[in-house]
């Protein structure tokens, strides 16, 4: 599957804004594994301290 040619026939280019697909779908990827880090860090239980 070539995603430049399905990009062009929805959109009848191959850049958006100027700027190459490749860097959207690196975005939308680190975005991606941004929001899945923030989930888990935050979803996680603080651990117990030690009360002297």
């Amino acid at each position: 599957m070539n995603w430049n040619n399905m990009w062009n026939i929805l959109f009848n280019r191959t850049e958006l804004f100027g700027i190459n697909m490749g860097f959207w779908v690196c975005l939308l990827v680190i975005t991606i594994i941004v929001i899945l880090m923030n989930v888990v860090f935050w979803s996680m239980k603080p651990l117990k301290t030690v009360e002297e």
